[in-house]
């Protein structure tokens, strides 16, 4: 089964009393990124990563402003 670009989403979970951020993503692209970064999946399932990721290294860019986390 193959996803369309739209479903292949990636969501990042987190909350302010953990040093880690839950990453799922569907997308090929960025579970590759995050391979690169030295990052394993802690689950992996057809098509679908999970992977632990510390706060500290996540930055969200955005057109007005850039936020790093931890």
């Amino acid at each position: 089964m193959t996803l369309m670009e739209e479903e292949k989403e990636t969501v990042i979970q987190f909350d302010e009393t953990g040093g880690n951020a839950l990453v799922y993503t569907a997308s090929w692209d960025i579970a590759r990124s995050l391979k690169r970064a030295g990052y394993a999946p802690v689950k992996k399932i057809k098509g679908a990563w999970w992977f632990e990721v510390p706060l500290g290294a996540l930055t969200i860019q955005g057109t007005k402003q850039t936020m790093n986390l931890g």
